[in-house]
């Protein structure tokens, strides 16, 4: 009987990762502009030979970067594609199989069989729907596991081997992730030292050494620009320079934080229907009130609060906006947990929750499609255009994108793409040439910017276009441009934002 149910577990667990790629199985993937942005680092490593010490911008605090760890493990798919994102999507699919993998191994060592299965199914499920939109961010989900089981073994054996194993991959997940493993290395790095003290094993301390090791980048970076990130930070700590800073109470800023912790992260294995995560939290908390007898570092649910609650209690000054990407690695241990709880609750009351939720992400796994709708914001809808203008231009042409974000990264990176496949044609971005391309994604809902204004000061055309490309279903349209010569010598805004500098 055992064999059957493990067989079926697989066989459901297959089936779960072929609906998760199906969009690179369809030869798409999201390409929004955080991937694109990756792709155009990918691309400027590969073809211009630049190395980086830094990665993708971080959110909250400007001048302030994650690391470059999650371009480099993607650009030798990068580089084996020839710069194809489907290939990348692939890689992306095989990582994904990895960390279900991961996650049965913790939950077999941690806890059980059963546990184990079940959590691979509920994180395969949460995190299903999210293969084809893999960010920087997305290596911290993967880690978070393994760095879990690392953690409460250093507690349980006193070895520093699994301390500095624990520390290494913290140290990885920092450079995907600053909002999530910053604020982690703050919760463990009391209780690690604490232990030292108590145990009197001082040569432990040595093992933080393994978790500046995937940091050198970073001191790299500081010390060859002046302590920029150091600065920045600081700043933010004086209280400036903080994006989408709330003005709310003390009290609002409790009740904020509460909410989240309470729904909307727990709501990560549940896709935040908010009766299922209320479901998943009172199991949890029945299962802690039958299981912990004594408060102790090595027990799998004391250490699980200690991070989950510990995060939420370090981030708690943080005054901006708690962004889902942020506290999404905690989703492998969410699933872990729950998962264990089958051994103190009821066991169908365990198997209908169980079931619920599986039905409900199964259900978001599996959307209707339509082979004749490219979804806009996909690789292909970008791809599509760019293979309009390049048909419609002559051997020469210059082009300009916008967006109204103004970075316009999807966009350039098919083009850029396209323009490799192209050996009869030159298309030169941000440059005026007597042909001239306008690529416009404007909803014109931005209260600041348009693309009308965009043509004519910055990009310093003032005629009509001679025709429009049609992009059919879209508020996307690619305006063509013949320019005369008195025009060709208006040069365009030399601040105009057409670079990485802001990633």
């Amino acid at each position: 009987m055992r064999k059957i149910i493990f067989i079926f577990f697989l066989i459901t667990i297959a089936f779960v990762i072929y609906l998760s790629a199906r969009p690179i199985i369809d030869g798409n993937i999201n390409f929004h502009t955080d991937i694109a942005r990756d792709f155009l680092l990918f691309e400027d490593i590969y073809y211009n030979h630049n190395v980086t010490l830094i990665g993708p911008r971080s959110g909250g605090i400007p001048g302030v970067f994650h690391g470059p760890l999650w371009i480099y493990i993607n650009v030798p798919a990068y580089i084996i594609g020839a710069g194809n994102p489907i290939t990348v999507g692939w890689f992306w699919v095989g990582l994904f199989v990895l960390s279900i993998a991961t996650t049965y191994y913790v939950g077999l060592k941690m806890f059980d069989r059963t546990t184990a299965m079940v959590a691979s199914v509920i994180y395969t499920s949460a995190i299903g729907t999210t293969v084809d939109r893999f960010f920087n961010p997305a290596g911290a989900v993967l880690l978070a596991p393994i760095f879990y089981y690392t953690l409460w073994k250093y507690f349980k054996t006193n070895s520093w081997q699994w301390l500095s194993i624990c520390l290494f991959i913290l140290g990885c997940i920092i450079q995907f992730q600053m909002a999530f493993g910053v604020p982690i290395l703050v919760v463990i790095a009391p209780t690690i030292l604490y232990q030292i003290w108590k145990k009197k094993t001082y040569k432990h301390l040595l093992s933080f050494g393994f978790l500046m090791i995937p940091l050198v980048s970073y001191m790299l970076f500081e010390l060859r620009h002046d302590f920029l990130q150091i600065k920045s930070v600081i700043n933010y700590l004086s209280g400036a320079d903080i994006i989408g800073k709330q003005d709310q109470s003390f009290n609002g800023l409790i009740y904020n934080r509460l909410n989240v912790l309470m729904s909307d992260a727990v709501g990560m294995i549940t896709y935040n229907v908010l009766w299922l995560t209320m479901l998943v939290v009172f199991s949890f908390i029945y299962a802690v009130v039958k299981h912990v007898k004594k408060i102790t570092l090595d027990n799998k649910y004391v250490l699980f609060l200690l991070l989950y609650i510990g995060y939420w209690i370090i981030i708690l000054p943080y005054k901006g906006v708690v962004w889902d990407y942020y506290y999404w690695p905690f989703t492998g241990l969410l699933a872990l947990v729950f998962a264990s709880t089958h051994k103190y609750i009821n066991k169908k009351v365990f198997m209908i929750i169980f079931i619920m939720v599986f039905i409900n992400n199964f259900r978001t796994l599996y959307p209707p499609r339509s082979a004749d709708t490219i979804p806009q914001g996909s690789w292909k809808f970008f791809q599509s255009i760019a293979e309009k203008v390049y048909k419609d231009a002559p051997a020469e042409f210059g082009y300009y994108t916008y967006t109204t974000d103004q970075f316009g990264y999807s966009s350039q990176y098919a083009m850029h793409q396209e323009g490799r496949q192209h050996n009869d044609k030159s298309g030169f971005p941000f440059e005026k040439k007597q042909t001239t391309y306008l690529l416009i994604d404007d909803p014109g809902d931005h209260p600041s910017t348009n693309h009308i204004d965009w043509r004519l000061y910055d990009v310093r055309i003032d005629s009509k276009p001679k025709n429009e490309i049609e992009i059919p279903n879209s508020i996307y349209r690619v305006e063509k441009y013949i320019l005369n010569k008195k025009q060709l010598q208006e040069p365009s805004n030399p601040y105009m934002l057409n670079s990485l500098i802001f990633r």
